[in-house]
């Protein structure tokens, strides 16, 4: 009897054993189907995800197309901006040359005016004592009548 109690004991916990791994299975099933399904949801999103980065490739591809074509116009417009920069720095130098030249002139004449004042006045200055030495001797002849003679 003792054989079948432990029979019996032996085939209960078998049932159990069983019915513990049953349950254990059915949950490992939903896992794995719950599993699937995310992978298929997943594989549907990064379908959709890498087909979005692919647009987003190509308007960036674009994009930089466009940004590069604007700064070849820019690199053309700052060569006519240093072209045109370069004209008037020559320019301001050929008129600073030119303002320089005419001021040196204009001090020249001035110095040649303030040199012909000067030679004028002494000119002035002497013919004025010319012309009094002569007045004087005029009146020292007409005061004394020797010296007539003796001119």
């Amino acid at each position: 009897m003792l054989v079948q109690i432990s029979a019996v004991i032996a085939a209960v916990a078998f049932v159990f054993l069983v019915f513990y791994l049953i349950q254990t299975l059915k949950s490992l099933k939903l896992s794995l189907d719950e599993i699937t399904s995310t992978m298929g949801q997943m594989k549907n999103e990064v379908t959709q995800i890498s087909s979005e980065v692919q647009d987003v490739i190509l308007n960036t591809n674009e994009m930089a197309i466009d940004v590069r074509a604007k700064l070849s116009k820019l690199n053309h417009l700052f060569s006519s901006v240093n072209d045109v920069g370069q004209v008037i720095h020559e320019l301001t130098t050929s008129v600073k040359q030119t303002a320089t030249g005419f001021i040196a002139a204009v001090k020249q004449t001035s110095i040649h005016k303030e040199e012909a004042q000067l030679s004028s006045k002494w000119n002035t200055i002497l013919n004025g004592v010319a012309i009094s030495l002569d007045m004087w001797q005029k009146i020292k002849a007409k005061k004394s009548p020797h010296s007539r003679v003796l001119k």
